[in-house]
């Protein structure tokens, strides 16, 4: 009877063992329609933009185009799955402009720094070159970037400083004559400067020393006093004329207290002194008579001891060759000495030919 009891058990257990196994199977079945059929969650970055994105499916380029992302031929995009999350990167081709010592091309990247995309270019700055961003600066779209290269230089040049002349009248010296009492020298400057070149064009030049290697001298000279020709409004102008005889021609009449000239002016004479007369001039050079007026013909220099500054004259030579005509005594000068008087000619050339003359003088009213 024991022994048909253990039999007995002995055939329930491979029943026992088939069940447990279609349970098993049954379990892993479910299991598995659940990965098939599960949604996955992805993180989608696209520059600025970023979505949550869930899908059935694990192709990316399915995944973007589910959230609505359009590539064109030269995007692309990169994958990772970090920490339980799928994320979807798109990275978009930049077109960035590189202006390399004025030199321009256009590059284009996925996105780096500018001094990754320089050194992927071969461009290394130096140490004085400008960059128009930080080197550590992400690039984007229409980027542009501009390197500068700078050099310093130096240079030494000379600059030759003028010598100045001052003059000194001396009165006993003629109307143009000159004496040199030092000679002037030209200065000499040495200058060292520092250039600063951009791209090969010079932006500074700045002097870091200077050095006075040869001192200016000025030059010293002393003349006679300077006198200029120059009209002077509302006084008659009588310039010379030839004649046969001073006192009786057809340029002038003088008698009884009175000298009429040609063109009908009359003036009256007080008194009639005999002097010797000289000429002078001074070309193109302007200057001023002792009283303040421009020296000019009608103008004339006299010793005030004898013949008071102001005083009104009409001067004829008495070999009938000038007649100087109205004259005022305006001016000094060291060599005219008692009855001299200096007359004032237009040219050198008419102070020659008149030279030294003895002349009546007709001291007017």
């Amino acid at each position: 009877m024991r022994r048909t009891e253990k039999q007995a058990t002995g055939r329930k257990k491979p029943l026992h063992r088939l069940i447990a196994i279609l349970v098993m199977v049954a379990v892993a079945a479910a299991a598995l329609s659940l990965t098939v059929f599960a949604q996955n969650s992805y993180l989608i970055t696209d520059g600025d933009y970023v979505t949550v994105h869930r899908s059935y499916s694990t192709d990316p380029e399915v995944v973007l185009d589910e959230a609505g992302i359009e590539l064109s031929e030269e995007d692309t995009y990169t994958t990772t799955y970090r920490n339980g999350v799928s994320r979807i990167d798109v990275q978009r081709m930049q077109m960035v402009t590189v202006i390399n010592a004025g030199e321009q091309s256009v590059i284009g990247t996925y996105g780096e720094t500018a001094k990754t995309l320089l050194s992927r270019m071969g461009i290394v700055p130096g140490a004085g070159d400008i960059l128009s961003c930080e080197d550590d600066t992400p690039t984007y779209d229409g980027m542009v970037i501009e390197l500068k290269h700078k050099e310093i230089k130096q240079t030494e040049y000379d600059e030759r400083i003028p010598f100045e002349t001052k003059y000194y009248e001396d009165p006993e010296l003629a109307p143009g004559e000159e004496i040199t009492l030092i000679e002037g020298v030209d200065g000499v400057i040495h200058y060292t400067a520092q250039l600063v070149y951009e791209n090969g064009e010079l932006i500074s030049e700045d002097v870091v020393d200077e050095e006075t290697t040869t001192k200016v001298v000025t030059r010293l000279v002393v003349r006679g006093p300077e006198r200029a020709i120059a009209d002077q409004p509302n006084e008659p102008d009588h310039r010379n004329a030839t004649i046969e005889d001073p006192l009786n021609n057809d340029e002038h009449a003088i008698g009884g207290g009175t000298i009429t000239t040609v063109s009908g002016t009359s003036y009256r004479y007080t008194d009639v002194l005999t002097v010797t007369c000289t000429a002078y001039s001074c070309g193109d050079r302007v200057g001023t008579t002792a009283t303040g007026t421009v020296a000019r013909v009608g103008a004339v220099a006299v010793d005030p001891r004898y013949i008071p500054l102001g005083t009104k004259m009409y001067i004829v030579s008495n070999d009938g060759q000038y007649i100087y005509g109205y004259c005022t005594a305006e001016d000094t000068g060291g060599s005219i000495k008692g009855y001299k008087i200096d007359l004032y000619f237009d040219t050198f050339d008419e102070c020659w030919e008149f030279g030294v003359r003895t002349c009546t003088v007709y001291v007017l009213s």
